[in-house]
């Protein structure tokens, strides 16, 4: 790449996000250039494809504004649930006991 194929960015940080920068390049044995051009590049990368309207990026909102409550219900107790039995369905019988044989 020729130098009139580049171009310069420049930004700046405040003191701890200067040190967090230069702990993180230094731990990859990267230069403060080479680290932030890598950076910026893995930056563009995922955000290019990224649509915030998709719904995997709000699903976890819904489901956290329509949330169940934490009030437990028991089936036994529920009338509209479940219906007693009383052992006079002609459908349903029981096994033998085993050990009354």
């Amino acid at each position: 790449m020729s130098s009139n194929d580049t171009r310069h960015v420049q930004t700046e940080l405040n003191k701890d996000e200067y040190e967090q920068f230069q702990k993180f390049a230094e731990k990859r044995d990267l230069s403060l250039k080479e680290a932030g051009h890598r950076a910026l590049l893995e930056w563009i990368e995922r955000r290019q494809d990224v649509d915030p309207t998709d719904p995997a990026f709000t699903v976890l909102d819904e489901i956290e504004d329509h949330s169940l409550s934490t009030t437990e219900t028991d089936a036994r107790e529920e009338d509209d649930l479940v219906e007693e039995w009383h052992g006079r369905d002609a459908s349903i019988s029981l096994a033998d006991d085993p050990a009354s044989r």
